[in-house]
């Protein structure tokens, strides 16, 4: 127990006289002082945002690598990571495809494709639900761990097509995704 007592007391005395040699040197020189200290501020900054960035930069090659290549359709384009709400700000009308990268529903998803290509009318963006899916979930009010398209008409969402909500997905798949543009058709029906 001494021998704890004294390596502490050793630690906090080194310490000390660290700090004050540390003081005495700011003070013969605080011009030295200041410039090593905003010199140090901005070391720690430039290294911050660097790591954000590189973050970013790896998470964009892992979805290149990993999750890209597994794309079963043509018609499938792909969104830039952190992207997704500057491309559907930005299009005058979007599908997206909000899905995570595996699981049960989105192999079903995968095998429709695959087998009805051909009648699938139109392109669609697939942004993969894999970092940050609680802050997406709220802001596109979906559960991340389903498959949901939305279409978007200058930002607004106008129409969403949820796979698991399909009684048929056999056969109402394709059409349903097919008419997800056709919003407005869907809003005429409703009046009538």
């Amino acid at each position: 127990m001494d021998r704890i007592k004294s390596s502490f007391t050793a630690i906090k005395n080194g310490a000390q006289d660290f700090y004050e040699d540390l003081e005495n040197w700011f003070y013969a020189d605080q011009r030295k002082g200041l410039l090593t200290f905003a010199a140090i501020l901005a070391g720690i900054a430039l290294f911050s945002v660097s790591m954000v960035m590189a973050q970013a930069r790896v998470r964009q090659s892992e979805y290149d690598e990993i999750i890209y290549p597994e794309l079963v359709s043509e018609r499938m384009k792909t969104i830039p990571y952190g992207e997704e709400d500057q491309l559907i700000k930005t299009k005058s009308a979007v599908s997206v495809m909000f899905a995570p990268p595996h699981g049960d529903e989105r192999n079903q998803v995968d095998r429709l494709l695959q087998q009805k290509h051909a009648e699938l009318n139109r392109d669609f963006f697939y942004y993969p639900l894999v970092y940050d899916t609680v802050n997406i979930g709220e802001r596109y009010n979906i559960d991340p761990t389903k498959v949901t398209f939305v279409f978007f008409e200058k930002g607004v969402e106008k129409n969403r097509l949820e796979f698991a909500k399909l009684e048929d997905k056999e056969s109402a798949f394709i059409p349903e995704l097919n008419r997800l543009p056709m919003w407005n058709i869907k809003n005429l029906d409703e009046e009538n």
